[in-house]
């Protein structure tokens, strides 16, 4: 059982380092994603960000496109991915850098499950902060959403998940 524990230890670990360069990896292609809407953040400290975490009201109106999810969130990029590791839509991400970490994260959130650990929100904090947000089950499919700080990130989880729940039942009306 021992054995066992450390093999889950270890793999939980290089998992983690392989996501962290990944979300590196994106960070670094914003500037070549080519999308005309990229726009460098210098970072703050983190007196900067303390300030930055209030709650916010819902908008009154709902989210027409992630480029809005990311204004109202104060977020760098987005992903929206499912459960199986497809990338659904990026902002301000490059799309091979898109693919590669959906299934990365993916298969990170199926290992936490199976380890019964929650999924329902996944917080990674080091010089900015990156999220992760489980929406509302669309048929059999999970969707998530990678959230890339940015320095007034709103860490709410909850307004987060309301956001772009919001902005995911709005694309699946319009279908």
């Amino acid at each position: 059982m021992t054995l066992y524990m450390l093999a889950t230890t270890l793999a939980l670990i290089s998992l983690a380092v392989a996501i962290t360069a990944l979300i590196l990896a994106i960070r670094s292609s914003k500037r070549t994603a080519g999308t005309g809407s990229e726009m460098l953040v210098a970072e703050t400290g983190q007196g900067g960000f303390e300030k930055a975490q209030g709650i916010k009201e819902l908008p009154v109106r709902r989210v027409n496109a992630l480029a809005e999810a990311a204004v109202i969130l104060g977020a760098e990029a987005l992903m929206l991915f499912d459960n199986q590791g497809l990338a659904v839509e990026t902002y301000n991400m490059a799309e091979e850098h898109g693919a590669r970490a959906a299934a990365s994260l993916a298969e990170l959130i199926n290992v936490l499950k199976g380890l019964g650990f929650p999924t329902r929100a996944i917080m990674f904090k080091d010089s900015s902060v990156s999220l992760i947000v489980e929406l509302g089950k669309v048929g059999d499919v999970t969707p998530y959403c990678l959230v890339m700080g940015g320095p007034r990130l709103i860490t709410d989880t909850e307004y987060a998940r309301e956001i772009l729940q919001g902005y995911v039942e709005g694309i699946i009306r319009r279908r």
